[in-house]
């Protein structure tokens, strides 16, 4: 039966999944987006995010589990299936489900393909008919289950000082110093007082980061409190503009640095975009993915289309939405 769906098959098997493409494609599935990689396939879901997910467990390099439980965080609704090696346990197989938060299908190998398609089509049928309400209570449950992962489903926020070298010509490194540490104070409290957390001090701003179910919410809301505080002690201290940036995605949270010394800190595109983001944004403006802010609810919220931007590193633009200020000028779009 014909059908839109876009599948992403992940597995360091060419072959297989080449195979299994063919498959996919023979019964009327749109031609899959491919992963060789774990890493590869974060990118993929969120540049374009797929209709449905088939993930080969026993992976390379990689612990199976962390990943699946990752998509889920990040993507509640995404339907994943995982095709596990001949004669993986039931034990192996019950723990992935828990960790995961439910998978939607498991196949093991050789793969029976009148099998594999019927669970494809129904996995896809279940979809359209979960409740947002439903998976709410799943993602709010995979995000409170067990230790800290190092693959995981967060909102990074950065914010940073425009024009840090004029203002240090108009007054001393202290008086500078001293201003900056009780914006970045205030700022850091903003972030605790949104279920948040600061990554790191960055130099003239922060890096904070976001989880669970309302993550990309409560980071706006975040970003906004910031933004009123500025207006707010806009006249009690030097002038000191904040630009923000904003992205949700899946992230790898590690340790970095040598032993005893270690920091813990993230990394992955989110992070990489939320800072370019950052770095293009005015003062007193927040920018943030068009297909982020879609997925909030912006009722009340002054914002503006600031078009398809540019970004150093990143191959495509990147569609993006300002709030606080209106768009950007040309001049401002490239980086």
């Amino acid at each position: 039966m014909a059908t839109d769906a876009r599948v992403l098959i992940v597995d360091s098997d060419v072959h297989g999944t080449q195979a299994l493409a063919r498959l996919v494609e023979q019964h009327g599935y749109p031609a899959p987006m491919l992963a060789s990689s774990v890493w590869k396939a974060m990118e993929t879901v969120e540049d374009s995010l797929p209709d449905v997910v088939v993930f080969s467990l026993y992976y390379p390099n990689v612990d199976p589990l962390l990943f699946c439980r990752a998509l889920k965080q990040a993507h509640p609704l995404l339907p994943i299936m995982v095709i596990t090696s001949s004669g993986a346990s039931l034990g192996e197989i019950e723990s992935l489900r828990v960790l995961a938060g439910g998978l939607d299908a498991v196949l093991e190998r050789p793969l029976d393909e009148a099998r594999f398609l019927a669970a494809l089509e129904d996995v896809l049928a279940k979809r359209k008919l979960l409740s947002v309400s439903s998976m709410r209570a799943a993602a709010q449950a995979i995000s409170t289950h067990g230790p800290s992962v190092e693959l995981a489903a967060r909102t990074i926020l950065f914010t940073d000082v425009r024009g840090s070298t004029q203002l240090l010509e108009t007054t001393t490194t202290q008086m500078f110093f001293k201003d900056l540490n009780y914006r970045l104070t205030q700022q850091g409290a903003v972030v605790r007082e949104f279920s948040g957390e600061v990554v790191k001090f960055t130099g003239d701003g922060l890096m904070a980061s976001f989880q669970g179910f309302d993550r990309l919410t409560q980071a706006l809301r975040c970003a906004l409190k910031i933004v009123e505080l500025e207006k707010e002690q806009a006249y009690q201290h030097l002038p000191m503009p904040f630009g923000q940036g904003l992205c949700d995605g899946l992230v790898v949270c590690g340790h970095v640095g040598e032993a005893k010394h270690e920091r813990p800190d993230i990394f992955g595109w989110p992070v990489h975009l939320a800072a370019r983001l950052c770095g293009h944004a005015p003062a007193g403006a927040i920018l943030i993915k068009k297909k982020d802010f879609d997925r909030i609810d912006a009722n009340g919220i002054a914002h503006t289309h600031a078009g398809f931007l540019e970004f150093r590193g990143l191959k495509e633009r990147v569609e993006c939405v300002q709030i606080g200020l209106p768009a950007p000028t040309e001049s401002l779009r490239h980086g």
